[in-house]
């Protein structure tokens, strides 16, 4: 009798345990930090403008707590041939529904580009128009919604990484005790500056900087791309 109350003690704490018995995989949609899920895009014969909304962590920081997720967007700014962009002051105004937010540019500190954080939500359907000045040049174009022509979403790009990257996460976790965050992004790929062809990237990153990540192609879901 006491033996068998013992084994009922075990197998509840393992439904209550984070590192659960025969727990064999992380579900990445708890450990989100940031997702992006609409992205709008312009571009004229030179560069290329694009602002991409989601959801992201109030105070941004991979320390293996996820906070509050507030609206966010992020403008960005670069040259269609990847080539770096001037050393300038860029100026923006972004109108969205009518409602125009501006600021300066900051040079990237990952890439060739200039972007601009704006604690905003842009809704799917919005009429967003970019305005973009710097020294001799106007950037003056209308944006488009390219999600929406996405046959992949973020949830979707999401459950893919959760089959291809979430055991090797819980691995993680378990042989160095580190913790994970997830952060959900667009990439552009600029190999054609005329196609407009984008993939979603999903990487975990663990509190010891260790990260795991995916590419997934927006139309197929195909797998490009992977790190384990």
């Amino acid at each position: 009798m006491k033996k068998k109350f013992l084994v009922l003690i075990m197998l509840v704490g393992c439904l209550f345990s984070l590192s659960a018995c025969g727990k064999t995989k992380l579900d990445f949609n708890n450990y989100i930090i940031e997702e992006r899920n609409t992205l709008f895009t312009a571009q004229d014969e030179l560069y290329s403008v694009t602002l991409s909304s989601g959801l992201r962590e109030e105070n941004y920081a991979i320390d293996g707590k996820v906070n509050n997720l507030v609206d966010f967007a992020v403008l960005t700014l670069i040259r269609n041939d990847s080539n770096p962009l001037a050393n300038d002051t860029y100026t923006y105004i972004i109108t969205i529904n009518n409602e125009p937010y501006t600021g300066t540019l900051t040079k990237s500190a990952i890439d060739n580009s200039y972007v601009a954080d704006l604690q905003i939500n842009v809704p799917a359907d919005a009429q967003v128009k970019a305005q973009i000045a710097f020294t001799g040049y106007s950037f003056d174009e209308d944006m488009e919604n390219t999600s929406v022509g996405f046959n992949i979403n973020s949830k979707k790009a999401i459950e893919i990484a959760n089959k291809e990257l979430s055991k090797t996460a819980l691995n993680l976790t378990k042989n160095n005790g580190s913790k994970i965050e997830v952060v959900v992004k667009l990439l552009k790929d600029f190999s054609n500056s005329e196609l407009k062809t984008y993939y979603w990237y999903v990487g975990a990153i663990s509190t010891n900087g260790e990260t795991l990540g995916i590419l997934i192609d927006t139309n197929s879901g195909e797998v490009l791309a992977k790190k384990v």
